[in-house]
């Protein structure tokens, strides 16, 4: 019952919470001091993606369970959870349930602003062509809402990397931090040095505005794609150093 226990630790608890209402106030505060001349939903969302405060929403992905190796091998309940079960299916349902909460708290508090700035502007002005060069045929709902959950595919991966970081550093501020310092190093100095193509670019792989390959859902797949082997990649790092971990423990 490894899987449904960790649902309800990351799922039930207020730190699910604060996460959505931190990712929606984030929106809002940057849409309020940032976006100039509002016209309608898709704008102002375009306008907040072009901001470096924009990076905040992806702290709060940590929030809601990625710090949970630090509170297990803190009061040492990892090695209760154990007695029963083995370290693999531990650590995967780990990883599962860091990614979901993480995905569906930016998800849910992106739905929501969303709908608090379609109470007060159009999804897309008619007078606004730029809005309407971004979104091309599809309809302006079905491209914030397919937007928002690839962005929260990159909130989750990144949660994941607070997750297997917090396994060399055991504190909370460190975990709920690194996203933003893992994304930043990598989109400033990993793809700069690399000089990696356009299909290997976080920015370009998540980001809405953006294009990978030739049709939106052909980006969204591909999202999916690399998303789950981001998730297999850092899954495999982190069992291997909480078993590591779990040898020196009992050494």
């Amino acid at each position: 019952h490894y899987l449904r226990c960790d649902l309800l630790r990351g799922l039930h608890s207020l730190n699910f919470l604060i996460a959505i209402l931190g990712s929606f106030a984030t929106m809002v505060i940057i849409a309020k001091t940032q976006v100039r001349f509002p016209t309608d939903v898709i704008y102002i969302y375009d306008g907040i993606r072009m901001t470096r405060m924009a990076l905040l929403t992806l702290a709060f992905s940590a929030i809601p369970y990625a710090s949970c190796f630090c509170d297990d091998f803190n009061d040492r309940y990892i090695y209760v959870s154990l007695i029963r079960g083995n370290i693999k299916k531990y650590v995967w349902s780990k990883v599962l349930s860091v990614f979901f909460s993480a995905w569906l708290a930016m998800f849910i508090g992106m739905l929501i602003f969303f709908c608090v700035a379609g109470l007060r502007y159009p999804w897309v002005s008619q007078d606004n062509a730029f809005s309407q060069m971004l979104i091309g045929n599809y309809s302006p709902i079905c491209f914030l809402v397919e937007s928002a959950m690839r962005e929260s595919l990159l909130g989750g991966v990144l949660a994941i990397c607070a997750a297997y970081g917090s396994l060399f550093l055991k504190n909370r501020l460190f975990v709920y931090t690194f996203p933003i310092m893992m994304y930043y190093f990598v989109i400033n100095y990993v793809e700069k040095w690399l000089q990696l193509p356009d299909w290997c670019v976080l920015y370009r792989i998540y980001g809405a505005f953006y294009e990978v390959w030739d049709k939106e859902w052909q980006d969204f797949l591909y999202a999916v794609l690399m998303t789950i082997l981001f998730m297999f990649f850092l899954g495999c790092l982190i069992h291997r150093k909480v078993e590591r971990e779990i040898r020196g423990g009992n050494e």
